[in-house]
């Protein structure tokens, strides 16, 4: 089956409203307004199986990892950020093992990890997207890798082909949030590649120039203290032009919903 969607979205704790509730969601509502958007577009895609890439969990220099748990299950829970929500779903095993096969044949360094405990980079965007598919789906968690963007934008490319060639309907959510130094007072304090790279970012997107994207000076995104470059540039792999949907930083930290259903 073709993929049904590919989503860019942000993973912040506070846009749970267990965790930032009515005080904490009121400066983001475009942010949950474009999350309650692409997560009903999710339902009505009915995907089999979502496939999540986050910058968070265990990170490796050189090789993606894939969440295989020996056990079938993935879960997780906002508990360390004072939320209430908890995320259980089966892991689809039978295709990280696909993925992992055909990704590795194709140069791509994979790494299989027994590991069923879920990220706020998975949970955070999935408190939506659970409650639009009403839990009726499998899941493959996946993190990136210190690697370059081409690399991830490769293993894009590879994700869409065991895609096209299995039965079953795919969603792809590529887990991050832009710059964490937009102002004075954001996590990672002020720095003016920030604003820079945010902008650049969200135009080229725009543009749908994946070549400029994929060409950022590593060194200089550094500066922008971002974590989700590397989950855009595998959605650009897995199904090219995205639409911006959103972008704020009303926290300091840059805010992006995109998608391509």
């Amino acid at each position: 089956m073709p993929l049904v969607g590919s989503i860019i979205v942000p993973h912040p704790p506070v846009m749970v409203p267990s965790v930032g509730g009515q005080e904490g969601l009121k400066p983001i509502e475009k942010t949950v307004q474009a999350m309650l958007e692409v997560s009903r577009k999710a339902g009505e895609a009915k995907p089999d199986t979502v496939f999540i890439i986050t910058p968070h969990g265990p990170v490796y220099p050189d090789r993606i990892s894939l969440r295989i748990p020996e056990d079938g299950r993935l879960s997780g829970d906002l508990g360390m950020f004072g939320g209430e929500d908890e995320l259980e779903v089966a892991s689809d095993n039978e295709f990280a093992d696909q993925i992992l096969d055909v990704a590795t044949s194709a140069g791509i360094k994979m790494l299989a990890a027994d590991d069923g405990l879920l990220d706020h980079g998975v949970l955070a965007p999935m408190h939506y997207i659970d409650k639009a598919l009403d839990g009726a789906y499998k899941m493959v968690s996946a993190n990136i890798s210190v690697s370059s963007y081409q690399m991830h934008f490769d293993f894009g490319k590879v994700l869409r082909q065991v895609f096209d060639a299995s039965d079953r309907r795919v969603l792809f959510v590529g887990s991050g949030d832009l710059s964490h130094c937009l102002k004075e007072g954001a996590p990672a304090g002020y720095a003016k590649e920030g604003e820079e790279f945010d902008e650049k970012l969200v135009s080229l997107l725009k543009e749908g120039n994946t070549e400029e994207i994929l060409a950022m000076d590593p060194f200089w995104v550094d500066e922008a203290k971002e974590c989700g470059l590397r989950s855009v540039c595998t959605a650009l792999g897995v199904a090219g032009e995205h639409e911006v949907m959103l972008y704020e930083g009303p926290y300091g930290v840059g805010y992006l919903v995109a998608s391509n259903f």
